[in-house]
């Protein structure tokens, strides 16, 4: 009778690993499918499995409250390395039913964008790649990628002019 709850258990681990692995190959599939640019593997995607994931996962998190073991984590994250990634991806998301979740360059205070209490199973999409910051004083503009930070737009900003500004917020995250 020890041996059932035991098998029950190893039985639960097999098969949503398995759930899991089906998942991140149905969704890489589809990602080269719909790209153009073919995605580096081992530099586009971060499974449980590997030592990055939770030190990725609450890099940017700002409500603790959600960081603890027994609120549901992704199935992987994914980080785009470029725009037509992003666009793959919720296509990928979309067709294979799978709930998608973007994190951006901070000010997720709820976090919607790493936690889903509901939705299960869902992946991150993490545009922390997606950085570029390009200032052009002459035509007073500014092109942000999601993945910058507010404090990266300042910055690029301060490099440009010493007499402009942009009203952002009030945190640098």
């Amino acid at each position: 009778m020890k041996l059932l709850p035991s098998l029950s258990l190893f039985l639960f681990l097999v098969i949503s690993s398995a759930s899991s692995a089906s998942i991140l190959d149905n969704f890489s599939q589809c990602l080269s499918d719909n790209t153009e640019i073919l995605i580096p593997f081992s530099k586009a995607f971060i499974t449980p499995n590997n030592s990055t994931f939770l030190p990725t996962l609450q890099s940017t998190a700002q409500n603790l409250r959600y960081l603890v073991p027994s609120v549901p984590k992704p199935d992987f994250i994914f980080t785009p390395l470029l725009d037509s990634h992003v666009q793959a991806a919720v296509i990928c998301s979309k067709q294979l039913g799978i709930h998608l979740r973007v994190r951006s360059g901070g000010h997720d205070y709820e976090a919607l964008s790493y936690v889903s209490q509901i939705e299960t199973p869902f992946i991150i999409v993490d545009l922390a790649k997606l950085r570029s910051v390009q200032i052009n004083i002459e035509d007073n503009s500014a092109w942000v990628q999601a993945g910058a930070s507010i404090g990266e737009v300042y910055y690029r900003i301060a490099e440009k002019s010493k007499t402009h500004g942009y009203p952002a917020g009030l945190a640098l995250a």
